[in-house]
């Protein structure tokens, strides 16, 4: 399959919204001055801390299936335990709720806005991922029907 028909461009945006995650972080200054910026911070650090759990769950159960591409290696199979009994992709849940959190934890407007801009962002990508999960994965169909949201469990 071609670079393209992979996803590749996807993973080239990817790593564009990294580099403005990155920009943000490193290139910008934290709010230092306001009320409520100590529970900000606590809020920021536990969203780390549940991204860092789920999006750990979710790639050991993918085991053998995992790839940074969308398009799912040869062989994949469905995976449907753990956190994909909530959500389609709950590494992207994780890589959204761990972005807009270290953004809140260092008091960093800039770096939650562009973990915000994340979530149509892997909205959209889950779409070409998922024609390519029905078209490869057996019983995705079916699993895609029976948990509604991609990204964010009652949400998305």
């Amino acid at each position: 399959m071609t670079f393209a028909g992979r996803g590749g461009w996807w993973i080239i945006a990817q790593i564009i919204l990294v580099g403005l995650y990155a920009l943000a972080i490193f290139g910008t200054g934290g709010i230092d001055e306001g009320i409520g910026l100590g529970f900000a911070r606590i809020v920021g650090v536990a969203m780390v801390a549940v991204a860092a759990v789920v999006g750990g769950w979710a790639t050991v159960l993918l085991g053998g299936n995992f790839t940074i591409y969308p398009d799912p290696v040869d062989g994949a199979t469905l995976v449907d335990t753990g956190p994909y009994r909530l959500v389609r992709h709950p590494t992207y849940f994780a890589i959204v709720l761990g972005s807009v959190g270290l953004g809140l934890a260092m008091l960093n407007t800039a770096a939650v806005a562009v973990g915000l801009v994340s979530i149509p962002f892997f909205g959209a990508m889950t779409g070409f991922e998922e024609d390519l999960l029905i078209e490869k994965v057996a019983g995705y169909r079916r699993y895609r029907s029976a948990i509604p949201n991609r990204i964010i469990p009652r949400i998305m």
